[in-house]
């Protein structure tokens, strides 16, 4: 099954996970070091809704932000 919006096509993305330690040189530290940075992946929050079309239930998975602006109008 994708993660995939039926509606916009948003989908998943890869960012960078950043693991920092010390203390905040505006906290009275030394500065925050890095200490390692890795891939993890961010998927959309999509949900299975039935919407009617043109008289027709259609069951799609769509992500919250598209069923908060088409459930609007």
């Amino acid at each position: 099954m994708s993660r995939v919006c039926e509606m916009c096509g948003k989908g998943p993305i890869v960012v960078n996970a950043v693991t920092r330690r010390g203390k905040a040189r505006a906290a009275g530290g030394v500065g925050r070091k890095v200490t390692g940075v890795s891939k993890t992946r961010q998927v959309p929050n999509l949900q299975r809704v039935t919407l009617r079309k043109a008289g027709v239930s259609v069951r799609l998975r769509i992500c919250t932000k598209c069923m908060k602006n088409s459930l609007a109008a």
